[in-house]
């Protein structure tokens, strides 16, 4: 099974994009980021899990995490 997360910009208010760090720690995949400094709060950003399995066919979920930027 594979596991990633990324920033979904069509559904986002913040214009800009969000440097992602990724990491494993057992089964699970982790994901920090930082609120730019110039997202205004009000705006949202939204990152995507993409998980895909190791089946034949192979199947993929998507689960969307919603962060908006608080003052």
């Amino acid at each position: 099974m594979t596991s990633t997360w990324w920033q979904y910009g069509d559904a986002d208010t913040y214009p800009g994009t969000v440097a992602l760090t990724q990491t494993s720690q057992a089964r699970h995949r982790i994901a920090t980021f930082r609120v730019p400094q110039d997202a205004v709060p009000g705006q949202t950003i939204h990152l995507i899990l993409q998980t895909t399995d190791n089946g034949s066919p192979a199947l993929t979920s998507y689960q969307c995490v919603v962060f908006t930027v608080k003052g």
